[in-house]
C-alpha cells in the first residue's frame, strides 16, 4: 500500500507537532510538510513537485484563514483533498469549510481512530462525514428554511426543477461512500456518462464538488437522515 501524503496548516505549533507525531505513528501515513498558515501552505504548493493525497487546514489561521485556504487549493490543486481543523462545532462554520471545498471536518478534540478513520476515507473515497456533520447540515437546513440562517447558505437549497431523473439518481448516490466507478455499476452506464452527469450537476446547481454535490443532496432532502 502506497503511503498516504499529507500536509498540515496550524498556527499553533504545538498542535502541528503534536498532529504530526500522531499522524505519523499510523501506519502508511506521511507527514511531508507543515506550515504556521494558509499562505505558507500554498506556497509550498505552488514549489513543490509532489503534492500531498491531503492537506489538514486549520479553520482559524492568521494571514489567510481556513476558508480562504481551502477556497484556493479547491480551486488551484484538484488533486490534494482538504479536511478541515477546528475547534468549531456550530453548524455554520461547518457548512461554510464545507461548501469552499473541505473533503471532511474535524474537530481538534477528535479521538485518533476517528482521524485515522477521517483521512483513510476522504483517501480511498473522496470525502467523510461524521454523524457530527450530518447533523450539522440537517440543523442547517431546519434554520434556512425557518427563516433564522444567515442567507451566505442559503444556494444550497435550490430548486431541482432543472435536474433530470438520471441526474438526481445520480445525486442521491454521491450522498453516500461509493466511488464513482461503483456508482456508474450500479446505475448500469459508463464512467464517461457519469463524468458527464457530474459535470452537468456542477454547472445547473453552481458547485464545484463531490462534497457541493453532498451538501445539496442533504439540504435538499435527497438523502435520508440515518442518524
Amino acid at each position: 500500500m502506497n503511503p498516504i501524503t499529507l500536509a498540515i496548516a496550524d498556527d499553533h505549533e504545538l498542535v502541528r507537532k503534536g498532529l504530526k507525531l500522531l499522524l505519523n505513528s499510523f501506519e502508511h501515513f506521511n507527514v511531508i510538510h507543515e506550515a504556521p498558515n494558509g499562505k505558507q501552505l500554498i506556497d509550498w504548493l505552488n514549489t513543490t513537485p509532489s503534492h500531498p493525497n491531503i492537506a489538514l487546514v486549520d479553520v482559524g489561521m492568521p494571514i489567510m484563514n481556513g476558508f480562504e485556504t481551502t477556497s484556493y487549493i479547491h480551486s488551484e490543486f484538484t488533486n490534494v483533498k482538504i479536511v478541515a481543523l477546528s475547534v468549531y462545532d456550530d453548524e455554520q462554520t461547518i457548512l461554510k469549510m464545507i461548501e469552499s471545498g473541505a473533503n471532511a471536518y474535524l474537530l481538534k478534540d477528535s479521538a485518533p481512530e476517528l482521524v485515522k478513520e477521517t483521512l483513510i476515507q476522504v483517501n480511498e473515497k473522496g470525502y467523510y462525514y461524521s454523524q457530527h456533520v450530518m447533523s450539522a447540515m440537517l440543523k442547517a437546513k431546519e434554520q434556512i428554511l425557518s427563516g433564522n440562517h444567515s442567507t451566505a447558505n442559503r444556494n444550497t437549497i435550490q430548486p431541482i426543477d432543472t435536474l433530470t431523473a438520471r441526474e438526481i439518481e445520480f445525486i442521491k448516490k454521491c450522498c453516500s461512500e461509493k466511488t464513482y466507478k461503483e456508482i456508474a455499476s450500479e446505475m448500469k452506464i459508463s464512467q464517461r456518462t457519469v463524468d458527464g452527469y457530474r459535470e452537468s450537476v456542477f454547472s445547473k446547481l453552481d458547485i464545484k464538488s463531490r462534497s457541493g454535490i453532498v451538501v445539496f443532496g442533504f439540504m435538499n432532502g435527497l438523502v435520508e437522515n440515518k442518524g
